[in-house]
Formats: structure tokens, sequence, C-alpha cells
């Protein structure tokens, strides 16, 4: 893997492609997430985004965790998202983007219309919205607008502000339908592109811990 991109540096991106969704499922069913690269960086605690797929299909998932242990063939991480499977669920209800999704882990400082501001993560971006989480968002309901400016680490990256409305919102997290793409947030997605480009992809198989029905101990 190339030297990570500071936009990003706080997570590794991972691509993993499943041969089917019962394979996933059995995947998940397993218990902590196993992800068969043993030169995944990062130590325990190192945070982790996976973007799940099947092999030939366009709709991708994206699920987030942090690295629990190591073994010789790979890593455990424990899930922070806990319905990634839904996204292949026609009766889940869970809102899908036109554009692809690139999952990220950057700063944001979150302007409703009414009330404080407050700052979370922006946890994926496209060019048609950004998706928050870890954020006070019982105070955004659908229709609302709100202002949302995005921070990153690396000074080469000019913070990027947004103006939006709230498309969806349930739990702890919010999708933004944006108004306007910017420059800046063009070079945003730029860079989160770049560290996709240069992710690791892996490809789930017959030999994998699940199919024997091993557990993390």
């Amino acid at each position: 893997m190339s030297v990570a991109c500071p936009v990003l540096d706080e997570s590794w991106p991972v691509r993993y492609r499943f041969e089917s969704a019962n394979a996933l499922h059995r995947h998940l069913a397993a218990g902590p997430f196993f992800l068969p690269d043993p030169l995944l960086p990062g130590e325990p605690g190192s945070r982790v985004i996976v973007e799940i797929g099947f092999a030939g299909g366009a709709e991708q998932a994206l699920v987030r965790g942090r690295l629990a242990a190591r073994e010789r063939d790979g890593v455990w991480l424990h899930l922070a998202f806990a319905h990634p499977t839904a996204w292949w669920d026609s009766d889940a209800g869970l809102p899908r983007r036109a554009q692809r999704r690139l999952g990220c882990d950057l700063f944001a400082e979150v302007k409703p219309q009414v009330g404080a501001p407050w700052f979370c993560r922006a946890v994926d971006v496209s060019d048609g919205g950004v998706r928050l989480a870890t954020g006070p968002f019982q105070s955004l309901l659908p229709g609302d607008r709100a202002t949302v400016t995005l921070i990153s680490g690396d000074s080469a990256l000019q913070p990027a502000q947004l103006d939006g409305r709230v498309t969806w919102a349930w739990g702890r997290e919010a999708g933004l339908a944006i108004d306007e793409m910017t420059v800046n947030l063009k070079a945003f997605i730029a860079a989160v592109q770049w560290r996709w480009d240069e992710a690791r992809e892996l490809t789930h198989g017959p030999g994998c811990h699940c199919a024997a029905g091993h557990r993390h101990p």
C-alpha cells in the first residue's frame, strides 16, 4: 500500500468482495469481522473502513470498525456499523446514493438553521452529498437546511463549506444533499478517491475462517 494520504491518515481503507449475500451473512455471523489481510497497517484500536461488494456487482456498502486482534493470516475487526447487509435488502428502507459513496473519516462542523453548531465526523462523501455520524441528529429532520464545513488535517486542503438539505436522519446518522459542488469540495473528494484508488482489494473465498465456523476467541 502506498503512503497514507494525510486527509485520511486516521483510518485505513480496504475493499472486500463477496461471492454472494449468503457468504456475507455467514461471515458476519462468525463474530468479529475477519479480514484476510495480514499486511493491513495499524495497531489494536486503529480505525478501518471496509467497502463491501459482490463480484460483478455495482452496489457497495461501507462498514467501519476498529482493529481488535491479529492472526497469522489476517486481522479481526470490531464493527461500529451494525447493519451492512441491509444495503442489499430491498425491504430495509435504508437510503441509497445515485453516486458512489467514498468512505472517509473527516471532521465536520455542522451549523443547522436553528440551534447551536456542533462537530462530528463525515463518514462518506460523493458528488451529491455527505453522510454524517456521531452527532446529536435529533435536531436534524428530513427537509431541514444546514451548512457543513469539512476540515482536514492536511494543510494543503482548505476547509470545504457546503450548503444542503437533510434527506434522511435515523439513529446517529444523517444524509445531506448538497446544493452546489465547490472547488474545495472537489479537492476533498479527489483526495478521498485517491486513497481508495490505492486501497487493497480482498476476495472472500472458501478457505475463510467463517466456512469452518471458526470464531475469534
